[in-house]
C-alpha cells in the first residue's frame, strides 16, 4: 500500500474512533424482499453479472513463477490458470481436449498439465505436449489445444473471462477505477495457504452484505471478533467498487506517536469490494479472497473462501489466521445469511439498511442500476 494512502486511511480510522463515529449514508434505505427471491432477477444477475463479466478469482502471486498454476472454479466452469516458462499468464478451460476430464487441481509447480483420465498432457501454453497411444489418434491441431480465456493480473488480482468470445480489453480495465488503491499492497508476491468451498442456502447477495457493516459485530460475533475489533467504520466509492475499513481495538494508542513511526499498513481490516461482490480482505498482514456467486436457484450460492500468505517464513501463523477467520465466517456469517434467506423466503415483504450501513446501500444501489 502507498505510503500516503496508508498514512491517510489510519488518520480517518483513528479519528472515528476518537469522535465515536463512522461513515454513514444520508438517510434509511428499504429493499422489497424480492431482490433476494424472484427467479427473473436471479437469472439475470447470473448472466451480467457473473457470466458476461470478468471474474477476480485470486492473487498474482499464486501463480508469479514460471512453470506455476492455479485451478479454480466460476459459474461451474473449471479454469487453469498457468504461467509458462516465458513468464506470460495463461488461463484456460480446465478440461482436457479428449474427454473433458480436468487436467489440473489445486495450484503448484511443474512443466505439464496432466490429465489423470487417460494421461493427455499439454504444456502451459495450453498445447497437446503428449498422449498415450498416439497412434490411435490423428495428428494433434487445433482441436486438440486447452481452450484459451481472457486473463489479467492487474494490481496483483487475477481476473477471467469465463463467457466465450469475452474481450480481453474488457478483461484488462476491469479494475481500472480502483487499481491504484489496490497497487503495492504486495498480492504479486503472495502464496496460497488454503480455499474452503462452501455450499450456501442463501442468495448470493445475502453472503456480500455480510461483507459490508459492522453493526453486526458486537451482537453476532460477541465473543470472537468484537473483542478485537472497532465497529466505526470509513467507507470510499470507486465507480463500481468499494472501499470499507474498520480498526483494530486500541487503535488511537497504536498511532499515538509521530506519523513516520506509524505502521505499514492502517491498523484494521480494509475490505475491498470489486464488481460484482468479491471482497479482497487486507488486514495488517497478508490478504483473503471471498468470492461469491448464485447458485442452482435464488435461494442459493456458491462461496469461496481463500487465504495467502506474505512471508513464507510465516506460513503457519499465516495458516493460523486464515483458519480463524474462516472459521469465523462458515460458523457465524454464513449461519446468519441462511436464516435471513428463510425469513425472507417465509414471507417478509422487505430489508432495511440503516444510515450506518453505507456500503450495504452502495452496493444494492450499484447492482439495482446496473442489471438490464
Amino acid at each position: 500500500m502507498k505510503r500516503e494512502t496508508s498514512i491517510a486511511l489510519s488518520e480517518r480510522l483513528r479519528q472515528r474512533v476518537l469522535s465515536n463515529t463512522s461513515d454513514e449514508a444520508p438517510g434509511m434505505m428499504e429493499e422489497p424482499a424480492s431482490v433476494y427471491l424472484d427467479p427473473g432477477r436471479w437469472q439475470r444477475e447470473r448472466q451480467q453479472f457473473f457470466l458476461d463479466t470478468p471474474q477476480v478469482i485470486g492473487f498474482a502471486g499464486e501463480v508469479a513463477a514460471p512453470g506455476s498454476y492455479m485451478a479454480a472454479e466460476v459459474m461451474q466452469v473449471p479454469i487453469v490458470v498457468t504461467r509458462d516458462e516465458r513468464g506470460e499468464l495463461r488461463a484456460f478451460v480446465n478440461a482436457c481436449a479428449h474427454r473433458g476430464a480436468r487436467v489440473a487441481s489445486g495450484c503448484g509447480t511443474g512443466k505439464r498439465l496432466t490429465c489423470a483420465y487417460h494421461g493427455w498432457s499439454y504444456g502451459f501454453d495450453g498445447k497437446l505436449a503428449g498422449r498415450p497411444g498416439e497412434a490411435a489418434f490423428e495428428a494433434p491441431g487445433a482441436g486438440t489445444c486447452l481452450r484459451s480465456l481472457p486473463v489479467s493480473d492487474r494490481a496483483g488480482l487475477l481476473v477471467v473471462g469465463v463467457s466465450p468470445g469475452m474481450d480481453q480489453a474488457l478483461v484488462d480495465g476491469h479494475l481500472d477505477e480502483i487499481a491504484p488503491q489496490l497497487e503495492d499492497l504486495g498480492f504479486d508476491r503472495m502464496q496460497s495457504v488454503q480455499t474452503r468451498r462452501f455450499d450456501v442456502a442463501a442468495n448470493w447477495k445475502l453472503v456480500v452484505d455480510l461483507s459490508h457493516e459492522s453493526y453486526h459485530f458486537a451482537c453476532l460475533h460477541r465473543d470472537s471478533l468484537s473483542p478485537l475489533m472497532s465497529s466505526h467504520a470509513i467507507v470510499d466509492e470507486f465507480g463500481r467498487h468499494s472501499r470499507w475499513a474498520f480498526p483494530m481495538k486500541g487503535i488511537e494508542q497504536a498511532l499515538g506517536g509521530p506519523r513516520g513511526d506509524w505502521p505499514e499498513r492502517p491498523p484494521g481490516v480494509i475490505n475491498h469490494t470489486l464488481f460484482p461482490g468479491t471482497v479482497v480482505v487486507v488486514p495488517p498482514r497478508d490478504a483473503q479472497l471471498i468470492r461469491v456467486e448464485p447458485g442452482a436457484d435464488p435461494g442459493r450460492s456458491v462461496v469461496f473462501y481463500s487465504g495467502v500468505c506474505a512471508d513464507p517464513e510465516r506460513m503457519e501463523e499465516s495458516r493460523q489466521a486464515y483458519e480463524f477467520g474462516g472459521d469465523i465466517f462458515e460458523t457465524e456469517d454464513l449461519v446468519a445469511a441462511v436464516q435471513c434467506q428463510q425469513g425472507l423466503a417465509a414471507g417478509q415483504r422487505s430489508v432495511l439498511f440503516g444510515r450506518n450501513e453505507p456500503i450495504v446501500q452502495f452496493w444494492h444501489r450499484l447492482w439495482a442500476d446496473a442489471l438490464r
